[in-house]
């Protein structure tokens, strides 16, 4: 049960009566949405420079001074969490609890508590995620999404129709071709009308029954060849906006930070990049061509129809006002339910993705079935969803269509009676009941368009989402110094949860040429000290300095320009190894990649295939050995050749043989470099300049090998650790 039991602690050092007014300043106020007892119900936190306050209702029932805080915390709990703080005591303090519908306010709640605690400057992200739509207070299919009922679909068309800017000569064309193609599809009627009024009817000058004729042979033929002229300018003017589109968002994705992805899953982001784009296209290529040529059509019949008779206009029209309402009044649901569609087309793709990408994983645990079932599930809701959606659109449509259908009843009724009572020819009769069908024909399939429509706006908004997203500080103009190698971590603390910090006052220097190893159990701490070097993440506070320099002030690509990396698990593009050596440097010589594969010890292995380096590695280098893997790695490293170095579990994968061939190209890689190192064996930092250990994102010890050896402490008890698994491995072998 969520709890939180209301209490007051209070200190003799302050009071109430005397906070002065800056300390009273409210800095943080959240609801908390769980009563002392666990039930769902309102209370307030406040928090000031001076005290934390509870109040349930209008009664203050917790006030703890900041001076007596130690620390705080989130504690995770079921289907929530609690806020405590810990008193200089040592005492927990339960301070209100809280659903996971406001933990992420809570989280950074924690964090400014700390601030104050510790007395830094205040600092939190008042954002947070959001889980409603703050217009309709619909939940978001997506945390952070867009909210489907909420999009506004004239500005993402007039985004979508900029994209026409580099075509606009083109685009000029197709609405000429659609004005004249308009004109020439109104002239059948009006030749019919004339059959019968000045030929059929009175039965006289057969030769003006061949020159309509051969009019309306015309016409037929010249709307059919501007047709087909503007449905093939349409297909090339979508299908260069779709490419457009595609190239937008996949440069937006590459730019992205990394917090982008830790959110978005890859199949999401891939719907983006495919399905997305198809469905603006879709609508570029058919729907708005459609749109706008039957919309011209629709104004023209309507002038021609008041020429025949306003009367009969008038009535024919009637059921227009009913079609457009309900095409309105149906449209907003009717979103709602392709975005419904396009989120289960995300999160389809997501599995679809993962289960591809695993499957040597799958197949390693016989989980086929298992994974089968899921693709079942996802599909089935998919399924489910599309269903509901079409279900609802074919109602509306059926609703629109007897409307409409409705025109040829009046028509019929209306201007028969007009013939009869020779107000009307039957010529002008026959002219009205065939404009009434270019009229009518096409609204009935005007609700298809807002079906395109308002799936193509969807599509568009989610696109544009990723595109608007905040990307990596790549455009901020920064320093190019020239860049020596000198590291310097002071007091660093990071969270990827910035009220649980991963590193806590980081402090450590690596000179240039110096050998760093990076010690710890599993969560220290290691590989988040990597994402930092490598700026795919930047502290909370302090800084990471350069050569003395804040390495944020440097221009981004310059900094990561100066950075090798070699993984525990290297990834390999799909091309030829003499490809991904001089993925780094992509203007590198044949003699430059040999040396650098000479250097990694990969020339050897490399000549015994039967391409040699033109040979082909396979998805991820799925076709080379684990070991030919690392050695490419470390090839494309050496080519790069960086300022620092970065080795993580470089050796961890791999036999004793090849790790003897890896030990020897990473010496000449480390060469002259500062590196920075994550060892799964710690027999192999033996060389290292200096090992940094790590506990709780906290360096607990620091030195060489031999002298943390001598110290019997943290280092010498994981080395201890280990020795004794590898005799067990080794009396199991």
């Amino acid at each position: 049960m969520l709890a939180a039991p209301p209490q007051t602690h209070s200190s003799s050092s302050q009071s109430n009566g005397h906070l002065d007014g800056h300390a009273n300043e409210i800095l943080i106020r959240l609801d908390a949405d769980i009563l002392p007892d666990g039930d769902f119900g309102h209370r307030v936190l406040e928090v000031t420079r001076a005290e934390i306050r509870v109040f349930d209702g209008d009664k203050l029932s917790t006030r703890i001074p900041i001076s007596d805080l130690k620390s705080a915390r989130n504690e995770p709990l079921v289907s929530g969490g609690r806020l405590e703080v810990i008193l200089q005591s040592g005492a927990l303090i339960p301070v209100v609890a809280y659903s996971m519908s406001v933990a992420a306010q809570f989280s950074e709640a924690a964090r400014g508590v700390e601030q104050l605690i510790e007395g830094k400057p205040f600092s939190i992200n008042q954002k947070t995620e959001k889980t409603r739509c703050e217009k309709c207070k619909r939940i978001l299919p997506e945390k952070d999404g867009i909210c489907p009922a909420c999009i506004n679909r004239t500005a993402a068309l007039l985004r979508v129709g900029s994209y026409l800017e580099p075509y606009k000569a083109q685009a000029a064309w197709l609405a000429f071709l659609s004005i004249v193609t308009t004109v020439i599809n109104l002239a059948p009627p009006t030749i019919q009308g004339a059959l019968i009024d000045r030929v059929l009817e009175p039965r006289r000058d057969i030769g003006l029954l061949w020159q309509l004729i051969a009019l309306w042979f015309f016409a037929l033929a010249g709307a059919v060849v501007l047709q087909v002229v503007s449905a093939r300018l349409t297909t090339w003017l979508a299908g260069q906006i779709a490419t457009d589109l595609r190239a937008g968002v996949y440069r937006a994705v590459e730019f992205l930070e990394l917090q982008f992805f830790d959110k978005k899953q890859v199949g999401q982001i891939t719907s983006r990049i495919t399905q997305d784009t198809d469905r603006v296209w879709g609508f570029l290529a058919e729907g708005l061509p459609f749109l706008l040529s039957n919309l011209l059509l629709v104004i023209g019949v309507l002038f021609l129809l008041f020429q025949v008779s306003w009367k009969l206009a008038l009535a024919v029209m009637a059921p227009i006002p009913v079609v457009v309402f309900v095409g309105i009044y149906f449209w907003d649901h009717q979103s709602t339910l392709f975005q419904r569609v396009s989120s289960r087309w995300g999160r389809f793709h997501t599995h679809l993705n993962e289960a591809l990408t695993g499957i040597r994983v799958v197949k390693a645990f016989a989980q086929e079935d298992y994974e089968n079932q899921k693709f079942t599930r996802f599909n089935s809701q998919l399924k489910e969803a599309g269903i509901v959606a079409d279900n609802y659109w074919h109602t509306i449509f059926g609703a629109m269509s007897f409307c409409t259908s409705l025109g040829a009843l009046i028509c019929w009724s209306v201007g028969g009676y007009f013939v009869f009572t020779g107000e009307l020819t039957l010529g002008s009769f026959w002219r009205a009941n065939a404009y009434l069908g270019l009229i009518y024909g096409p609204m009935q399939w005007f609700a298809q368009v807002n079906n395109w429509f308002s799936r193509a706006m969807a599509g568009a908004e989610k696109i544009f989402e990723v595109m608007d997203a905040k990307p990596e500080p790549y455009n901020r103009s920064g320093q190019k110094p020239e860049i020596s190698g000198h590291v310097r971590f002071q007091n660093v603390r990071f969270g990827y949860d910035k009220s649980n910090p991963v590193l806590k006052n980081l402090d450590f220097e690596a000179k240039p040429g110096d050998f760093i190893g990076l010690v710890g159990k599993s969560g220290a701490g290691k590989s988040t000290t990597i994402n930092l070097i490598c700026r795919f993440y930047e502290p909370d506070a302090g800084a990471l300095l350069v050569d003395g320099l804040d390495y944020r002030e440097m221009d981004l690509q310059h900094w990561r320009r100066n950075i090798g990396i070699v993984l525990q698990e290297p990834f390999l593009f799909n091309g030829t190894i003499a490809d991904n050596i001089a993925y780094g440097k992509p203007d590198a010589s044949f003699e430059e990649i040999v040396a650098a594969a000479r250097a990694a010890e990969a020339h050897a292995f490399i000549l015994g295939k039967s391409d040699g380096y033109d040979s082909i590695v396979g998805e991820r280098g799925g076709k080379l050995s684990g070991g030919e893997r690392q050695r490419i790695s470390i090839a494309r490293a050496i080519l790069h050749d960086p300022k620092i170095l970065i080795l993580d579990e470089a050796t961890a994968s791999v036999d004793v043989e090849t790790e003897k061939q890896i030990q020897q190209a990473m010496k000449r890689l480390v060469e002259g470099r500062t590196t920075f190192a994550i060892a799964h064996r710690l027999a192999t930092l033996r060389n290292a300049t200096r090992l940094i250990v790590l506990d709780k994102g906290e360096i607990v010890e620091s030195g060489t090998h031999a002298e943390l050896m001598d110290k019997n402490g943290e280092f010498a008890k994981l080395v201890r650790t280990q020795s004794e698994i590898n005799e067990i491995i080794g009396v199991t072998q």
